[in-house]
Formats: structure tokens, sequence, C-alpha cells
């Protein structure tokens, strides 16, 4: 939308003059140039877009490279300023909550669900392989211990009916952590209170955990900041937040009434006093793009 106003001036004038930034200032990759910059980084640098999966994109991305020796240190930022020209078109995809009331827009997994509340944020992580960390006598806060991507090759607005892909997306992060279904204390949903996605991300956990006899928490962190920053769909920033305070914050409203895909889901209605164990987050985005992370509980903070 930038690069459309700067476009816009310069034809105002007729070509005659022109932000000279204009380029750099409003592409995707604009982030990272600006990043890379002023923090003086030398070794890599790239960006992801896959709408509310490029910060989960990044993160997975960056610790394979932890993983493979490519990298000592990683700093994962995802961020976007919302504006007017970024957020309505979602309108006209009947994918915003049409609720005036704030506390009953960003209902996941509630029947009478009707969209999301858009926001803009940001979000930074550092990440460090074990040795680096330990050779300036720090230990890590929070460990990432597996993750997975699937895409459901179905629709470029919509999610598979059955969430094929992110079903797909769970089991290959938890093949890549090592854990089975039954190790996972706490589902950190995408859920963005659409009809439609609410419904697949459903019966995609309900696939992985529930046909097992399992019922972890299942929460989101949209419902608890009562709003949906597009990039951060995956924004382990605020997923991880009940390693540190010991605590699962599955905020969900008392669904009324439930649809049959989602009988068996666990959903607290409230603050859990609970440490957390091992959380599963997902993501998704925009042409079937599903991402899922699994995030061990580190020594400090178990019992």
């Amino acid at each position: 939308m930038l690069l459309h106003h700067n476009i816009a001036q310069m034809r105002a004038v007729r070509g005659a003059r022109g932000n000279p930034l204009g380029v750099v200032s409003s592409i995707a990759g604009t982030l990272n140039f600006n990043l890379s910059a002023h923090f003086r980084i030398t070794g890599t640098v790239c960006g992801f877009i896959s709408a509310c999966a490029s910060s989960s994109h990044a993160l997975g991305y960056a610790i394979d490279d932890l993983r493979l020796g490519r990298l000592n240190r990683a700093i994962v930022v995802g961020a976007e300023e919302m504006n007017a020209d970024t957020l309505l078109p979602f309108a006209h995809m009947r994918a915003l909550s049409n609720q005036a009331d704030p506390r009953l827009a960003s209902r996941p997994f509630d029947v009478e669900r009707d969209g999301f509340v858009g926001a803009g944020g940001a979000v930074a992580l550092v990440l460090e392989a074990p040795g680096t960390a330990k050779k300036r006598g720090r230990q890590g806060a929070n460990g990432g211990c597996g993750w997975g991507q699937a895409s459901d090759g179905f629709r470029i607005a919509a999610s598979h009916p059955e969430g094929a892909g992110l079903r797909l997306a769970m089991e290959r992060a938890l093949a890549d952590a090592g854990i089975p279904p039954s190790g996972i204390g706490y589902v950190s949903a995408h859920a963005t209170s659409t009809p439609v996605g609410d419904s697949a991300e459903a019966i995609a956990i309900g696939q992985v955990f529930t046909t097992r006899g399992l019922r972890p928490p299942v929460g989101a962190t949209k419902r608890a900041d009562r709003a949906h920053a597009f990039p951060l769909g995956g924004d382990a920033g605020r997923v991880l937040r009940p390693f540190d305070r010991r605590r699962l914050h599955a905020r969900q409203p008392a669904p009324r009434r439930r649809r049959p895909g989602m009988r068996g889901l666990e959903l607290p209605r409230g603050t859990v006093a609970a440490a957390p164990g091992t959380i599963l987050s997902n993501s998704s985005g925009f042409g079937g793009s599903n991402v899922c992370h699994v995030f061990a509980a580190p020594a400090q903070f178990t019992d």
C-alpha cells in the first residue's frame, strides 16, 4: 500500500519527482533491509511471505540454520504496521467481525464467531545455539524442539475443510521433536474466529489428539489479545509467556454451542494456574500455508 502511495505521488507530478527510497521502504523485504543495515548484520538476512504463517516460517528456518551450524545466533522478527488500506479489504472477504462490542468479537471456536479483529504489531526473538549461550554463561529461556510445515493444496483464501495440511504440519512437528501427542500439555491454536478456519483447525486438532483419547487444553493468543496481528500468527513471543509465568493463558469464551467437530476440544474458560509442560503452536496463512512448532519447557521452569 505504501508503494501505491509513492507511485500515486509520482504520477501526480508526471514523474518530475518522487521518494528516492520509495522502493526499499515499501516492498515486502523492507523490514529485513532496515534491520540488517541498522544492526550491521553480516550473516544471513532473509524474509518470508506466507501471510499469517510468516513469523512461524522465519522461526523454523532459523532453528534449522542453528541446528546445521550455519549460524550461532539469530534474530527472528515479525512485524506489520496496520492501516485502513491493509485492513479494510478483509471486510469484503467477510473475514472481519461485525461485533461492536469488543467482548463479543474474536471468539475462537464459538458457534457464533463471525470473524477476527485486525491489529498491527511486532515481536522479536533472539535465538542462540546451546553452545553459544553457554560460552557467555547464559541458559536459554525457552527451547524450540521441533517444527513442521505442510500445505493444504486446496484454495487461495480458505482452509482445507478437514484441516489436512495443518494436521500434517502438527504430525511433522511432533516427529521432528521426538514427542508423542500425549506429551503435549497445551495447544496454542491459530484460531482466527472465522467460521471456516476454526472449524478446519478443530478437526485437525481432533485428528491428532482427540481420536487418541487425548484432550490437552486449547487456547489462542488472539482471544487473549482480542486481535489478530497478521504476520504474528506464529508469534512465539506471546505463545511462550506461559513458560515464564507458569500459567496457561487460555482465556477462551464459554462456547454456547459447538459444532460437532469441536465437541472433543478442551477449551478452558479462564487462565489455568498450572505449568504448561510442552506447547504445540499452530499458524496458518493464505494459500494453505501451515506451520507448527513444539516448545519444550526448560528446566528452570519445570517442577
